[in-house]
């Protein structure tokens, strides 16, 4: 966990966070509940809110 707490420090702490999935298409979803169950932490997810741009794919190198 220490290393998406590192990686999330490098931006402003009032930015909203969304997760990117789905590589040749990438889906932009809202962050949901945060729970902890079989010693993980697990990201629920909150629901899509639309398409992410396509500058997300080329910053997480998916194009």
């Amino acid at each position: 966990m220490a290393d998406l707490i590192e990686e999330l420090r490098r931006f402003d702490a009032q930015m909203e966070v969304r997760l990117a999935i789905q590589p040749r298409m990438p889906q932009e979803h809202a962050v949901g509940t945060v729970a902890e169950a079989d010693g993980m932490v697990w990201i629920g997810d909150a629901g899509q809110r639309g398409y992410a741009p396509d500058e997300v794919g080329e910053q997480l190198g998916w194009s």
